[in-house]
């Protein structure tokens, strides 16, 4: 059996201005079981962010490397009698945010079994060599909302070490 190994990927002619290469390294957590139950869950009934139970700590091999960061979240509304309740996501590097958004719509109906997928994707530029974690967090856009992560299905998240 034979091996090849590298730490840079390039296609034959070079990159294009502002490409990157190939794929050096991928790690993939997830949450939840996908067999649903409230047991499996996370739920959100604050504005203050709380850890989703996704987390992946890489070490690139370059700090001209990038990371490509992406999420699938499963998520509901947990209060049948409200019929918009909305989520935050945001994405971390350590401490600091590099992807967020403000209000995922959860629910278009009035009882909490509308399942949703929610997705989001960064390619980070994190100019390190030493080890990098990064996670999801979620809070409600609103006091008012009642959300859950993982409670009919399974969330997962993907770090992929790209070469600059």
């Amino acid at each position: 059996m034979s091996e090849l190994r590298t730490n840079k990927i390039y296609p034959r002619d070079g990159l294009p201005a502002g490409a990157s290469g190939g794929i050096i390294q991928m790690k993939y957590d997830s949450s939840g079981t996908g067999t649903g139950g409230s047991s499996n869950a996370t739920t959100l009934t604050s504005t203050s962010f709380v850890d989703l139970g996704l987390e992946i700590s890489i070490t690139p091999t370059s700090p001209s490397n990038k990371m490509y960061v992406a999420f699938n979240l499963n998520a509901n509304n947990n209060a049948s009698s409200t019929t918009s309740d909305r989520l935050k996501i945001r994405i971390l590097r350590g401490s600091t945010v590099i992807w967020s958004v403000d209000e995922a719509l959860i629910d278009y109906g009035s009882s909490n079994i509308h399942v949703q997928g929610i997705s989001g994707s960064i390619l980070d530029s994190p100019s390190a060599s030493s080890s990098i974690t990064y996670k999801v967090q979620g809070a409600t856009a609103s006091n008012n909302d009642a959300v859950q992560v993982n409670n009919n299905g399974r969330s997962d998240f993907t770090v992929m070490e790209v070469s600059g």
